[in-house]
């Protein structure tokens, strides 16, 4: 086989040449732009990684927000669990305490209605028999009862201490030397003697008397002068018994009874 070696020698340079062209004009560019996209692809990676690693760290932080609602969440259930507890046994001991002071007030209300019941009965079987006493006594005011009621007075003007008969003086030294003696009857002569004797060794001579019969028919006798009085009639009596009997009913019937009083009792 015959080789042209010349020729041999000009494809080597021409090949040659060609792979230096290549090099200078293509590989190099080639290479630049591979360089550059792989550049770019690692930055893009890189950067692909860190907005992986925010989104990792953005998740992990909504979910630590997530959990301390979930947790604040079920405080604010739990306080609002227990205000309402607390509300409610609020509500509870305002309604038991109305209810309580219901039932007073209504036990108080019964024990006031019964108190004034008792009260009224009573004061009225008081009144009743002092009614009943006065009656008796206006039925027996006969000529004896006058005599015996002249009897009692005059002996209560005789009675009386050195400090009345002064008054009395002085009553009669004050203007008109005038007394008057007032009866539920009419005084006879001799009643009315035995009430100056009685009362003669207090005044002087010169003194007038004057006699007036009284509307109650149990006034008594009275002795009146300018201020001064001294009297006796069975209405005084009967007043003193009826403020008695009205001393006594109040302490018979205090004006506070405990509430055991109606506490279980049945009410009809």
């Amino acid at each position: 086989m015959h080789i042209d070696w010349f020729v041999f020698a000009a494809q080597i340079v021409n090949f040659l040449i060609l792979v230096g062209l290549l090099k200078f004009f293509l590989y190099d560019r080639i290479v630049k732009a591979m360089d550059a996209r792989q550049a770019g692809i690692a930055s893009r990676l890189e950067e692909a990684e860190r907005l992986k690693g925010e989104a990792r760290a953005r998740f992990v932080e909504l979910e630590e927000k997530n959990q301390e609602l979930r947790e604040r969440a079920g405080e604010i259930l739990n306080q609002a669990n227990r205000d309402a507890d607390a509300e409610r046994g609020r509500l509870m001991a305002l309604v038991g305490q109305e209810a309580q002071q219901s039932r007073q007030r209504w036990r108080e209300s019964l024990l006031r209605e019964r108190q004034v019941f008792f009260e009224d009965l009573r004061a009225k079987a008081g009144m009743s028999i002092l009614t009943t006493i006065r009656r008796i006594l206006q039925d027996l005011a006969d000529e004896d009862l006058e005599d015996r009621m002249v009897q009692v007075f005059t002996g209560l003007v005789r009675g009386i201490g050195e400090e009345q008969q002064e008054l009395l003086r002085r009553s009669l030294d004050s203007g008109t030397p005038q007394i008057t003696l007032r009866s539920a009857f009419e005084l006879k002569p001799n009643q009315r003697q035995k009430i100056l004797d009685a009362i003669g060794p207090y005044i002087s001579k010169d003194v007038s008397f004057r006699y007036e019969i009284s509307p109650s028919p149990l006034s008594g006798i009275e002795l009146m002068s300018h201020g001064y009085k001294l009297a006796w009639s069975i209405g005084d009596h009967l007043s003193t018994l009826e403020e008695d009997f009205n001393r006594v009913l109040k302490e018979e019937i205090p004006e506070e009874m405990p509430a055991e009083g109606v506490h279980g009792e049945e009410i009809r």
